[in-house]
């Protein structure tokens, strides 16, 4: 597995729209990789929807989202449709699954969580498309945010088939912490009254 600190492995690919998108090229920008299941699974493609909708929030975040799926282009452009700032990827070989680390593991099968946003996601509407089954159901979600550097900054490896990070965590993550005071014109205004 991949750890905080370390470089990202770097990648090129082609999103479904034909843009090409290499991980090395997007330095001085916050990057936010995902792996996702397949095209036809009702969870992966109500967690994606929901970054597509708000794709306007990472943009002002100053992310760039990299989705990927290990579903075939032609699936995944009769699915999905990507936003500015939001990169859909098919990654059928699983490829870049392999060079993250991102793999399935037999437990999560059983884990509560699987099921519980199976039957989330029936209940917004979202049901398998089992012609867009590709690549084994066998797999969980993890996410990555790469800094400005290219370095990982955060890591997340899902436990089940919903535990992926959601929009607002990825905008809490990816903001900086602000010391106390930082930017803060009254604790400004108070040092300088108390240094004259």
């Amino acid at each position: 597995m991949l750890v905080e600190g370390q470089p990202a492995p770097d990648f090129t690919v082609e999103s479904i729209s034909g843009q090409r998108i290499e991980l090395s090229q997007l330095r001085g920008r916050k990057v936010l990789v995902k792996f996702h299941r397949f095209a036809g699974c009702p969870v992966a493609r109500r967690q994606i929807a929901a970054f597509v909708s708000r794709h306007a929030e990472l943009t002002r975040g100053g992310i760039e989202t990299i989705i990927f799926l290990h579903s075939s282009r032609q699936n995944l452009i009769a699915t999905f449709l990507e936003a500015p700032s939001i990169h859909i990827v098919g990654d059928q070989s699983k490829r870049v699954y392999r060079l993250f680390s991102s793999a399935f593991r037999f437990r999560s099968l059983f884990a509560p969580g699987s099921w519980t946003a199976t039957f989330a996601s029936f209940l917004q509407g979202y049901f398998p498309v089992f012609t867009r089954f590709e690549g084994g159901i066998l797999a969980v979600p993890s996410d990555f945010l790469v800094d400005e550097n290219g370095i990982l900054k955060k890591v997340h490896y899902g436990s089940d088939f919903g535990d992926t990070w959601t929009v607002d965590e990825v905008l809490r993550l990816a903001t900086p912490v602000r010391e106390p005071g930082d930017g803060d014109e009254s604790s400004t205004g108070k040092r300088a009254a108390l240094s004259a």
